[in-house]
């Protein structure tokens, strides 16, 4: 199996990431500021140095099934001179019979012949076994390195995943677990070929004669010494490189998990500028390194070009000849020896560029292995009661204090309050107790034990955790409940499910309890808070942490998670965390928090009059209620205004006349999008033609010339090898052939020489201009394109799927473009020529060729299939495992609560079925590689037993066999490339479908003109109809008119459709049927740039950018100045987030704002609303996660929006859109049940009225 020669840049073309950061740059000595370049070079030889070393302790484990593979693919490389000795011996057993004028001897043919035959089937069983040794041993690695990551990062503090996102760890268990592959797999094996045959070939041309020797390697030096200059600083600009594809890959990922906010803020937001500034960052890069690169690579080769070769090896061979020193078998011999030394030297190159890339890989796996984790207690201790001290804590996250010097006790069977506003430590401090994170100074301590000498097994045990973002997972219904209890069986299910009060929402439905949430349905915040307290239940642990367990419930599932929590916390040691003191007024301890400080503790008559408990109270509109005389029945004070608070003397928009409910409806679930990669629509088929379809005429064009200039060097590289045929005879004959002498065609090796060097020069350089052209093209389509797309294209999987598409597999597939169908159509063209020219020269030898050629087709057609058939086999399991590993990295808290961080059985099994396909997927791809390589050889064996016959019973010329059948031997070579060639693009092809999913998705149509806004700010649906899928529609004859600077409140129960309208009105899909308005213009006809212009979002489910706060704001208008900036803060509260952390302005958030809490996230997302300044304010349940402080500042926000922009306001907290002009009733089945004001509606029977009642009751509940 003959390796393919890649004639470019080795460097070219294969990974890449992002540059060194200014703060990283320091003082050396004390001679001043290093030179930043100087540094980033040190730093990149450092880290590559890191790199070698962590690919030798990766590899470890399996070091001794590698060794095997060595010594098997040692003998196959030292067989690699079998056929050139038996050439030789052949080549002088028919000359002498020639000589002597008798026939050749056939024993003496058949024995060189079966030699060629048996060195070529030894070698290549030799070299098969060896690769199927080291993919297994590379499938066993894998697996461990996976399951080794997801155990090290289980065990880390929580903390670790603000810093760490969910990309990069995916980025860690899929993409560099399968960059190491190349070096366990092939690396070992590969490398010790290519080193041992050029030695073995080397030896053998020298034993065949030592001038001739010296003539094969002579052009060899020359192509050493011009070729090492292009590797200069290869192993920096490799970790550079990588660096920079990191960048694009990481802001991929967060440009489509926060693609909602990327659309609510058009093309200006950070994510799509992120994403394109990185891809723009590595396109400069990658062009400023790879064009002088290719430039010298190209020189090198003229050196060893196959003209050139030729020309020295067959015009110094004849010197020889005439002095009677050699024979012709030996010059062609070493002749063919000398065109193959060259493709082993590059293959060399090219693996120390695989190592360069797996090193900067391995580096990164292993930081991830050492990640420091929560050390295991060395002797165990079991708790003796459920007392729960904390003593005198402090914990910061970073720079930033979270809890300082806090002690509170929690005593058995008793439940504690924990109050305060957002940001104040709350949560932090309950995470803790369940040993998230260790803390700085200080200890928790439960029934006298340190948490830090108890194990895992035991805190989980005694310890359980309902958080206020419920963790849910992509599983069934019934193991999200279990996930603690994994043994639990459907009754002891279902009875934790009753009493939390979701049982019956369960069975009804689609599937019951085997209902996988996010594919066969979808369930609302409170649903979801149901099943995490039923999670809790059948934990049935004796210490229980609530944090907000109420925030994201509507008035109908608060009522019910009220009821579920009362029921949960009875005779336990209970910490709950609640912005309403009113609904922990009976706790036996209250304890207020700020600034990470317990400032006041003690019973709520205790607290009463303490100043900052006060404070909560009045802020939550509750402190007459603890006041009130004894005896008097409490009554809720919305701390909401009505239209009368503000002096409204608007005229309430006409009421829309109500339909009836005509049908029960649950929450609707979530489209199942298909896979991208597996049912994307492909418009073509031909590589070539998807290729082009992705690429601006400019890149096209330079790829178009590199592709004729790729033929125009096979043809000459052909002639070139048909001239080896006359040639030779001319040589061994002493007469001309074919009209020309032997000096005759080495003027021919020449001519050949100066066109196919000037051909590779400008093929190579316009083939990479076009690959570098491919991929900004690309980068900018796949940005431009996933910002039109419809939300409902997007799924779980789509940030992996294409952070790999924009990044790994981009770069091969430029790779494509650059050399795989350069080497395709160069090789292809000279194999034209050769048959062309073999029907020239020997009509039998032009029919071998021609029957060769169809067959070895169908051969690489199959090896195709059978390596598609592998891809179809892995290429599931590792979306699943995707999948699974970002649901581990976001779900850690639920993971962890319910002591399943490392047995969670949907990752378990992700792990078991992603081993066992990519085994069987490694039989068929091993199957392939053997028809592809194997079945080849027998065809070139089979051409040179026949020309040997032809020579044996005297129908063919010795001179001319022999001739023939060291062209045979050449021809291997070439078709070797093709079927390597083929191989590789066929890879690609699969690589490609991940573009296709997204440039082939169906967009919504968009015209191109700006529309005339008749009447701007308003908003009006019309008989509006839509659904998920089509036989479940979500809005089912919505109407409403919202004048411009009114506000509308849309309320509802979960499930009826309040977020859908308000995703309508910004254009994410498209109604069924009916329309929307915006500004008096359908939506379907303005660009989404100008109605993105007239809308401003703030989203239920917040997200922030990995940025500052800052830059997180900004992104509401980018071109804001300073003082405007801090307006908006101001009245969203984040000023006093700004003021509390070391940082300020400069804080960073973390992936998705997870360093900030679930109210900061909120301030912050209001703010760059607010910011934006947009004719019309889409407030989705903006005040759901915050406190009473922080939500009297969003109202009066609200009422500082209502003067230059209408607003419409989804909200569950009916006190907070009292307010509102008009207040749209939703029922479950997407109808509007009633329409009005709130004033009005209170005061009759309807779904409204419930609500408030409900609502009411909700506020005066009390956990105990």
């Amino acid at each position: 199996m003959s390796t393919q020669v890649q004639r470019s840049a080795p460097g070219a073309l294969s990974q890449s990431s992002s540059q060194v950061s200014p703060q990283s740059q320091v003082s050396e000595g004390a001679g001043g500021a290093e030179d930043p370049g100087k540094q980033a070079r040190r730093s990149n030889t450092q880290r590559s140095r890191q790199g070698q070393a962590a690919i030798a302790r990766l590899g470890s484990p399996v070091r001794t099934r590698l060794r095997i593979g060595q010594v098997l693919v040692l003998l196959s490389a030292v067989l690699a001179v079998a056929p050139y000795i038996a050439l030789v011996q052949l080549g002088d057993i028919l000359l002498r019979a020639y000589r002597a004028g008798v026939s050749p001897d056939p024993q003496q043919v058949r024995s060189a012949v079966m030699m060629l035959v048996s060195a070529y089937s030894a070698r290549l069983f030799l070299y098969f076994l060896a690769l199927l040794i080291t993919h297994l041993a590379d499938l066993s690695l894998r697996d461990r390195l996976r399951r080794d990551i997801v155990e090290r990062i289980s065990q880390a503090p929580l903390a670790w995943f603000t810093a760490s996102t969910s990309g990069r760890i995916r980025k860690a268990v899929q993409d560099d677990t399968t960059l190491v592959h190349t070096v366990i797999a092939h690396g070992p094996v590969e490398r010790l070929n290519a080193v041992v045959t050029p030695l073995a070939l080397l030896v053998c041309a020298i034993w065949i004669d030592w001038r001739l020797a010296l003539l094969a390697v002579s052009t060899l030096v020359l192509y050493v010494l011009t070729y090492s200059v292009s590797m200069r600083g290869m192993n920096e600009k490799t970790v550079e490189m990588d660096r920079k594809l990191a960048a694009i890959s990481s802001t991929m990922v967060e440009f489509v998990s926060g693609i909602g906010v990327v659309k609510a803020f058009g093309r200006v937001g950070r994510a799509h500028s992120a994403y394109l500034a990185a891809a723009d960052e590595f396109s400069a890069f990658y062009r400023a390194w790879a064009m002088p690169l290719v430039t010298v690579t190209c020189l090198s080769f003229t050196w060893v070009s196959i003209p050139v070769l030729l020309l020295v090896n067959l015009g110094g061979g004849a010197l020889l000849i005439h002095a009677g020193a050699v024979t012709l078998p030996q010059v062609l011999a070493t002749t063919l020896i000398a065109l193959v030394l060259p493709a082993a030297l590059i293959t060399i190159a090219s693996i120390s560029w695989s190592y360069q890339l797996a090193g900067a890989a391995a580096l990164r796996l292993c930081e991830v292995l050492d990640t420091p984790v929560l050390p295991a207690a060395e002797r165990p201790e079991r708790p003796r009661t459920a007392l729960v001290e904390i003593s005198r804590v402090c914990f910061s996250y970073g720079d930033t204090l979270a809890v300082d010097n806090a002690s509170l006790t929690l005593e058995p069977g008793t439940v504690t309050a924990l109050l305060g506003p957002s940001g104040s430590g709350k949560s932090t401090l309950a995470t803790l107790i369940a040993r998230f994170a260790d803390p700085d100074a200080g200890a928790v301590r439960i029934g006298g034990v340190d948490l830090r000498d108890m194990d895992e097994a035991t805190l989980y045990s005694t310890v359980s955790f309902v958080l206020q973002d419920a963790q849910l997972l992509g599983t069934t219904v019934r193991e999200n409940i279990a996930l603690g209890r994994p043994d639990a069986d459907l009754d002891q299910v279902r009875a934790a499910a009753r009493v939390a009060r979701i049982d019956e929402e369960i069975m009804a439905l689609p599937g019951g309890y085997d209902t996988v949430l996010g594919q066969d349905t979808a369930l609302s915040g409170g649903q979801e808070q149901r099943i995490a307290i039923a999670r809790a239940i059948l934990l049935n642990t004796p210490v229980i942490l609530l944090d907000e367990a109420t925030a994201m419930a509507d008035p109908e599932s608060e009522a019910e998670i009220q009821e579920a929590l009362s029921a949960l916390v009875k005779d336990r040691t209970v910490l709950v965390i609640a912005h309403r003191p009113a609904a922990v007024r009976g706790a036996d301890r209250i304890a207020v928090m700020e600034h990470g400080r317990i400032v006041a503790s003690g019973s709520h008559d205790d607290l009463v009059d303490e100043p900052h408990y006060r404070a909560l109270l009045r802020q939550t509109g509750e402190l007459y209620e603890a006041t009130a005389p004894s005896g008097q029945e409490p009554v809720a004070v919305p701390n909401g205004l009505t239209r009368a608070d503000i002096g409204a003397e608007k005229e309430t928009p006409t009421a829309v006349s109500p339909k009836a409910v005509d049908e029960a409806d649950r929450p609707r679930p979530v489209p199942s999008v298909p896979t991208p990669a597996a049912d994307a629509p492909r418009a073509v088929s031909s590589l070539l033609s998807r290729f082009r379809r992705l690429m601006l005429d400019s890149s096209w064009r330079q790829t178009r010339s590199c592709l004729i200039l790729a033929a125009a060097n096979g043809i000459a590289s052909g002639a070139a090898l048909v001239s080896l045929l006359p040639a030779s005879v001319a040589l061994g004959a002493g007469a001309p052939r074919w009209g020309l002498s032997f000096g005759g065609w080495l003027i021919v090796f020449v001519i050949c020489g100066v066109v196919a060097a000037v051909t590779e020069f400008q093929g190579q350089r316009r083939g990479m201009s076009g690959a570098l052209g491919f991929m900004h093209d690309v980068h900018h389509a796949v940005g431009d394109r996933i910002a039109r797309l419809p939300l409902r294209w997007f799924d779980a999987d789509s940030a992996g799927i294409l952070s790999r598409a924009v990044s790994q597999e981009m770069v091969a597939l430029g790779e494509s473009a650059a050399h795989f169908m350069y080497m395709l159509t160069s090789t292809t063209a000279a194999c034209v020529i050769v048959w062309a020219g073999a029907w020239a020269w020997d009509w039998r030898l032009g029919l071998l060729l021609t029957v060769a050629a169809p067959l070895f087709a169908g051969l690489v057609r199959a090896a195709r299939r059978l390596l598609d058939r592998g891809k179809s086999i892995s290429e599931p399991a590792e979306r699943e495992l995707a999948t699974r590993v970002v649901e581990i990295a976001r779900c850690q808290g639920a993971l962890r609560s319910c002591r399943a961080a490392t047995g969670y059985s949907r990752l378990t099994s992700a792990f078991d079925d992603g081993t066992s396909a990519s085994r069987r997927a490694l039989w068929w791809e091993t199957a392939g590689n053997l028809v592809n390589g194997a079945l080849s050889q027998v065809i070139v064996v089979t051409m040179i037993a026949l020309t040997a016959s032809f020579a044996v019973t005297g129908t063919m010329e010795p001179l001319v066999a022999v001739a023939i059948i060291g062209m045979c031997l050449r021809f291997t070579t070439m078709l070797d490339d093709i079927g390597a060639s083929v191989m590789g693009l066929e890879e690609r092809r699969q690589m490609m479908n991940h573009l296709d999913a997204v440039m082939d998705a169906e967009l919504m149509a968009e015209p191109q003109a700006r529309a005339e806004l008749p009447d701007p700010g308003a908003v009006e649906l019309d008989d509006v109809v839509f659904g998920y899928r089509a036989d479940e529609p979500v809005l089912d004859g919505v109407s409403m008119s919202v004048p411009a600077r009114a506000m509308c409140a849309i309320v509802g129960p979960s499930g009826s459709g309040k977020t859908t309208i308000a995703r309508l009105i910004a254009r994410f899909w498209d109604t069924g049927s009916g329309s929307v308005r915006v500004g008096g213009t359908d939506v379907r006809d303005m660009p989404t740039a100008q109605l993105m212009e007239q809308l401003s979002m703030v989203f239920q489910d917040v997200y922030l950018f990995d940025d500052t706060l800052d830059a997180n704001i900004r992104i509401g208008n980018p071109a804001a100045d300073d003082e405007q900036v801090c307006w908006a803060a101001d009245l969203a509260g984040v000023t006093e987030i700004v003021n509390r952390l070391p940082r300020g302005w400069d804080t960073r958030v973390g992936e998705g704002g997870r360093a900030l809490s679930g109210g900061e996230r909120q301030r912050v997302s209001i703010a760059r609303a607010l910011l934006k300044r947009a004719p019309i304010v889409l407030l989705d349940e903006a005040t759901s996660a915050l406190d009473a402080e922080n939500e009297a500042n969003i109202v009066a926000a609200m009422q500082e929006l209502r003067r230059t922009s209408t607003l419409i306001v989804i909200a569950h907290k009916l006190e907070t859109i009292a307010a509102a002009d008009q207040v749209i009733v939703l029922d479950d089945a997407g109808h509007v049940a009633q329409c009005g004001c709130h004033e009005d509606l209170v005061k009759v029977d309807g779904p409204y009225r419930g609500f408030w009642e409900q609502r009411t009751r909700a506020r005066g509940w009390a956990l105990v």
